[in-house]
């Protein structure tokens, strides 16, 4: 699964998806769902972003992306296609920034969100 995890960062295609989940998000007026096929991997790192380019600790996108465990009921010593593990996520924020040089750059320049996109994003999440 780690592999997984460093291919949302790297692998073809797939800043263009990231990106286009949160332009989305940003240019939207009301309520906005957004899954993939088990809501946890994909979703859980589009939702980790979003959390963090909002300012949400780190700490606290963590303690979110776990509770994928809680409600899926996920057995947590082999979290396999139920679950959710730490490490996997940190793979992923550890690709952007060795990828990107941090993960400010990460979201510049790999999914091109602009300091507009981001004060649309707070604006729209966080007032």
């Amino acid at each position: 699964m780690p592999a997984a995890y460093r291919a949302f960062v790297t692998g073809p295609g797939a800043n263009e998806a990231f990106s286009a989940v949160l332009h989305d998000i940003a240019k939207s007026d009301g309520a906005t769902i957004y899954h993939c096929s088990a809501g946890k991997d994909r979703t859980g790192w589009a939702t980790a972003v979003l959390l963090t380019v909002l300012g949400v600790p780190r700490e606290t996108v963590n303690a979110d992306y776990l509770l994928s465990n809680t409600y899926r009921g996920a057995d947590p010593e082999h979290p396999g296609l139920d679950g959710v593990d730490q490490a996997w996520l940190d793979r992923a924020f550890d690709t952007a920034v060795a990828t990107y040089g941090s993960f400010d750059a990460y979201v510049s320049e790999g999914l091109k969100l602009s300091d507009g996109d981001i004060t649309k994003l707070k604006s729209r999440l966080l007032d």
